[in-house]
């Protein structure tokens, strides 16, 4: 599958928005970091994770990640 990283502006806010596609677990921050902080958009908070992250998402004893879907 062909990796993407697709950057979405909001001309209405302001918005912006990156997005990877066609990467596999969590290879996807390192893709989008440089994107996120040349832009200015890095916010952990409001970091969305698609379904192809899960099997490297963990979850240990003492602490738990819910995330927004």
């Amino acid at each position: 599958m062909e990796r993407s990283i697709l950057i979405h502006f909001d001309n209405a806010t302001g918005e912006v928005r990156v997005e990877a596609e066609g990467f596999e677990g969590l290879s996807c921050l390192s893709a989008t970091q440089p994107f996120e902080e040349a832009l200015g958009v890095v916010n952990e908070s409001d970091r969305i994770f698609k379904d192809e992250s899960a099997p490297q998402l963990r979850t240990t004893q003492s602490s738990q990640t819910r995330l927004r879907q």
